[in-house]
């Protein structure tokens, strides 16, 4: 059976479906793995600076643990262990181009998703 490209199933479960909460995690994600991604393949293409890759790695094993995205957390997890070892670039180099192509083609429904849950203001 295949992955799906999302799974929402355990931020909806924490936050009890509560769409605000929902609109916050989503609003969180987006604003900080975009970036944090984009300097994790940096760091991993141009340096062998194993600690950062290993820190940056780490941080995003979190993130992705509650909005899944296909085989982002085990990627991630991976990419961690290998820069703990301070071995594996290559292995390193196809995983995170796996994960930012299912990430870029997972981010319109994220988006759209966060947008779903936005908080109407009420009129005072």
């Amino acid at each position: 059976m295949d992955t799906p490209l999302l799974d929402l199933s355990y931020l909806q479960e924490i936050s009890g479906s509560d769409s605000t909460y929902i609109y916050e995690v989503l609003n969180l994600f987006l604003d900080t793995v975009p970036k944090s991604l984009e300097i994790l393949d940096q760091l991993i293409r141009e340096t062998d600076d194993y600690e950062s890759i290993q820190r940056r790695a780490h941080s995003l094993k979190s993130s992705s643990s509650v909005i899944k995205v296909r085989d982002m957390f085990d990627n991630v997890a991976r990419i961690d262990m290998l820069a703990r070892s301070k071995s594996g670039k290559e292995e390193m180099r196809t995983r995170m181009e796996a994960t930012l192509i299912n990430f870029n083609e997972a981010l319109p429904h994220i988006r759209a998703e966060r947008k779903k849950n936005k908080p109407v203001k009420s009129k005072s």
